[in-house]
């Protein structure tokens, strides 16, 4: 006993493979020191226990979480994840370590853990910053950045097991709504449309229809397809390299790995018609000073690639009266048409840029067919 608390004191493994005599405080179930002699006496059985299980908390003192939240981020494994999964993950981890603030990482427990959730999903300020109510979806990105930070604690020694983290349940997606033609014609048209006073709706509506029909024609995301190089284009095999690093030249024939894409590699998607035309109508009215098919047209002496084209597509798509329309509908409607077209799934995979050879499409785009035979 010390200052009125009881403690055992064995011989146990201090986590570096050697032994030496420990001294573990003797708690209740709820985690309060006992203070009785015969509730002492039981508490050094439970711990005699833990011993040989090997379930005896780990020795030495753990850094507080914000400390340990930080150097999982410049962690090797945490810095090769895409840049915007990082920057995600790190907003997450910012809005814990102000929960947390420099709580071990040892003494972080599921009731403190649930009630940051709850108070999420409810709205709350933390660190001066309001939050709006977030979505179960939201809550449960941040869960798995806290996971992600505890598995890494695990590895590093400083926990045995990570705590029971709360259960989300996050309602199915609604089925997307595959946009028809006529729709995605009017869209276009929307695109170097007119106000009622005449004012063009987006200024660079051109380059906007152009961007469409590429994502629309070639299934690529809105992020691979902006920074796409003429030198990318391979008219003489008919393919488009998607995602391909900036030094890559299309005439070489190689698909490398080390690309941009969602799945850092570069992929080749075969000419169809309607992009063979598109490409050929831009390329004879490309910009001569830009080695990009979707400049920035803001560059100055620059040659950068458009940074975002979200705006002109929020004011075309309002225009055009389809007001949830979205860049990733177009990959939608590169991918439904190739499997009501009887294309194997495969090889839209490959398209697209999964890696699981069709099991997304076949899954999701399947009952398209019925539809359409």
């Amino acid at each position: 006993m010390r200052n009125g608390r009881y403690y055992a004191i064995l011989w146990a493994d201090r986590g570096d493979g050697t032994k030496a005599a420990r001294r573990f405080p003797l708690l209740d179930e709820s985690g309060t020191p006992i203070r009785g002699l015969q509730a002492a006496r039981d508490a050094l059985d439970a711990v005699k226990a833990k011993r040989v299980d090997g379930a005896l908390p780990q020795s030495g003192i753990k850094p507080p979480f914000d400390d340990f939240a930080a150097f999982y981020l410049q962690m090797q494994s945490t810095r090769t994840k895409k840049h915007g999964t990082q920057q995600n993950e790190a907003q997450a981890i910012a809005r814990w370590k102000t929960h947390f603030g420099r709580t071990r990482i040892d003494r972080l427990t599921t009731p403190a853990i649930k009630a940051f959730i709850e108070s999420r999903m409810r709205g709350c300020v933390l660190a001066g910053r309001k939050y709006e109510p977030a979505s179960p979806r939201t809550a449960k990105l941040d869960l798995i950045a806290l996971s992600n930070v505890l598995k890494a604690a695990v590895d590093a020694g400083h926990l045995r097991d990570r705590p029971r983290l709360p259960t989300i349940k996050v309602p199915p997606a609604p089925r997307r709504h595959l946009m028809t033609p006529p729709q995605f014609e009017k869209l276009l048209a929307a695109c170097t449309g007119k106000k009622p006073n005449g004012e063009a709706v987006t200024k660079n509506g051109g380059q906007l229809q152009d961007y469409l029909q590429f994502l629309a024609f070639t299934g690529a995301r809105e992020k691979e397809a902006l920074p796409t190089k003429w030198t990318h284009v391979d008219f003489d095999n008919a393919r488009v390299f998607i995602g391909a690093p900036p030094d890559f030249e299309a005439t070489t024939l190689t698909i490398g790995t080390g690309g941009i894409s969602k799945n850092h590699g570069c992929r080749a998607v075969d000419f169809n018609p309607q992009l063979e035309a598109l490409l050929a109508d831009m390329h004879s009215r490309r910009s001569p000073d830009s080695v990009f098919l979707f400049p920035s047209p803001r560059r100055g002496e620059q040659d950068i690639p458009a940074k975002s084209l979200r705006e002109s597509l929020r004011l075309a798509r309002e225009h055009a009266g389809l007001p949830n329309a979205g860049f990733h509908d177009l990959r939608h409607i590169f991918i439904s048409h190739a499997v009501m077209a009887g294309i194997d799934f495969m090889t839209t995979a490959e398209w697209v840029g999964h890696k699981d050879g069709g099991i997304l499409i076949g899954k999701v785009y399947g009952h398209l067919l019925d539809e359409h035979r």
